[in-house]
C-alpha cells in the first residue's frame, strides 16, 4: 500500500473515532417530534410547556361549558365575547405561548356555537391597553369601555400564576391558570374557574 493510502485510511480512522467520541460523551441531537417516542409527554424542567398549558385550559374549558354562564348564551343568541390577554404573574416567559392559547381558548369557544367571538387580531388598540394596566382587577367603568370599544358584551380573562419551593437540591412549582369571564356592561363576575399542574425536581 502507497504512503499515500495509508495516509487516507488514518484519516478515516480518526474521524471514526472522533465521531464515536462525540457519541459516548452523550451531546445532544437535534430531533423531531415524531422521530422520539412520548418525546412531547416528558418533562424537560420545571418550567412550564405546550402540555401543561393545554391541560390547565381543557380543565377550565370543560368547567366553562357546564357552567350558567353558557345556558345564559344560549337563550341570547350567540351574543358578541372578546377574549383578553391571559396575564403572565410568573417568573416564566411564556408571554408568547400565552397568546397562542388565546387563539386556543377563541377556537373553543367558537366551535361551541353559543357566542360570537370577536378575534383578538382585531383588538390592537385594547390588546395594548389590557397590557399596560398594572393591576389585574377590572374596575366596573374599565370593562364597560372596553365593551363598546370592541363591540362585546362578555369578556373572557385569565391569568396564570405560580408557588415556587424549594429544600435542599429538589424543587416543586404549582402552577394555576385562573380565567374568569365578565359582563361588559357591570363588571360582573360570571364564571370563575382555576386549574394547576405541578412541576418537579426531586431525586
Amino acid at each position: 500500500m502507497t504512503n499515500l493510502g495509508r495516509k487516507q485510511l488514518s484519516l478515516v480512522a480518526l474521524s471514526t473515532l472522533v465521531g464515536l467520541g462525540a457519541a459516548a460523551c452523550g451531546k445532544p441531537t437535534p430531533v423531531r417530534g415524531e422521530e422520539v417516542a412520548g418525546l412531547d409527554e416528558e418533562a424537560m424542567g420545571t418550567g412550564l410547556d405546550r402540555r401543561d398549558l393545554q391541560k390547565m385550559l381543557h380543565d377550565n374549558m370543560d368547567a366553562l361549558q357546564g357552567s350558567a354562564v353558557v345556558q345564559r348564551w344560549q337563550g341570547e343568541n350567540r351574543p358578541s365575547l372578546a377574549v383578553l390577554p391571559l396575564r403572565n404573574d410568573t417568573s416564566e416567559h411564556i408571554d408568547s405561548a400565552l397568546d397562542a392559547l388565546i387563539s386556543d381558548v377563541e377556537t373553543v369557544l367558537i366551535n361551541g356555537g353559543h357566542v360570537r367571538v370577536i378575534s383578538h387580531e382585531n383588538q390592537g388598540a385594547l390588546v395594548d391597553e389590557v397590557r399596560r394596566q398594572a393591576s389585574d382587577a377590572f374596575d366596573q367603568s374599565t370593562v364597560s369601555k372596553w365593551g363598546r370599544q370592541v363591540g362585546a358584551k362578555y369578556f373572557v380573562t385569565g391569568k396564570v400564576f405560580a408557588n415556587d419551593e424549594r429544600r435542599d437540591d429538589e424543587r416543586r412549582v404549582q402552577y394555576t391558570l385562573f380565567m374568569q369571564v365578565l359582563e361588559a356592561e357591570t363588571g360582573e363576575i360570571l364564571f370563575q374557574n382555576k386549574a394547576s399542574v405541578t412541576k418537579a425536581l426531586v431525586r
